[in-house]
């Protein structure tokens, strides 16, 4: 019987795989249990004497350390900083939270071009790229955060905040959290302004993201707006893309108020985007198949 395998994590250079042991043969179940998962997982039974439960629940644990500290999703320029979580109320005492580690852009490309126009544009640049940054992950930084990181006092940073956000642009701060309430996210109106006729140019400027993360966000609404129109519920959204529920209604709220005649062709463009992603995903798809079918 042909087994599909999947590769979940490399970590220090260990391929770690797993399978559906209904699948394989009885000549194979020993290799199957030679994952590195396997031997942690007996290793905590045999030793600690823990429950299986238990230890299944820690292997996974170990590996989500593994995969956001020493994983090859970190690019060059991120470092990994925790964070509170944005779900966290204002007053928790700092030794409840539980940190949520999240990657930062230190540096990008785009930093060049800002160095040149002096260090309070490339910082103001930088502190509006990691805060969203924390902010996509589940989490807000803080002053003190952005004073560690970027190198500058809290108050020259305090200072930088007020002076973005009278451009207005959305700095997501734990400080400034109240400011944000449930309304319109960044990628919310990166969104709306690409349908209204903004270019990439003029986004770029007006909200200082990159084209990466225009491109993204654009990606990541086509996807959610075509699902709807396929007539999956809210929950299915939520699960098929892996978003959060509120960044979810925050798009099918626009979608709804941005599916009007004036706007079509813009819409007809997203979905094209959405089907053409699908298209380029079922090529690679093929082409890993077509691969595997030679070298068997």
């Amino acid at each position: 019987m042909t087994e599909v395998v999947k590769i979940n994590n490399i970590v220090f250079g260990i391929v770690v795989i797993t399978m559906e042991r209904s699948n394989i043969s009885r000549d194979y179940i020993s290799l199957a249990k030679r994952t590195v998962e396997e031997q942690l997982n007996n290793e905590l039974i045999q030793d600690y004497g823990f429950p299986r439960a238990i230890c299944r629940s820690l292997v996974d644990l170990f590996f989500s350390y593994f995969d956001l500290y020493l994983g090859a999703d970190r690019a060059d320029g991120q470092l990994v900083y925790r964070a509170v979580p944005s779900n966290v109320p204002p007053g928790v005492k700092t030794e409840e939270v539980k940190t949520h580690g999240v990657r930062l852009t230190v540096f990008a490309l785009e930093d060049i071009y800002y160095a040149s126009k002096g260090i309070d544009e490339l910082n103001k640049q930088r502190i509006i790229r990691i805060t969203n940054e924390a902010f996509d992950q589940g989490a807000l930084l803080t002053q003190a955060d952005l004073s560690m990181i970027l190198g500058e006092s809290p108050r020259t940073i305090g200072r930088r905040i007020k002076e973005i956000q009278d451009e207005d642009i959305i700095v997501p701060t734990r400080g400034s959290r109240m400011d944000i309430g449930p309304g319109t996210s960044h990628k919310t109106k990166i969104v709306k302004m690409y349908v209204q006729g903004y270019n990439y140019t003029d986004i770029k400027r007006l909200t200082r993201h990159s084209s990466e993360s225009i491109t993204r966000y654009l990606k990541d609404f086509s996807r959610v707006m075509v699902l709807h129109e396929k007539s999956h519920t809210l929950r299915e959204i939520r699960i098929i893309t892996d978003h959060s529920e509120k960044l979810v209604k925050e798009y099918l709220e626009l979608y709804n108020s941005l599916n009007v005649d004036e706007y079509q062709d813009e819409l007809e463009q997203l979905r094209a985007m959405y089907n053409r992603k699908k298209n380029d995903q079922r090529e690679n798809s093929n082409a890993i198949s077509n691969n595997n079918t030679m070298e068997a």
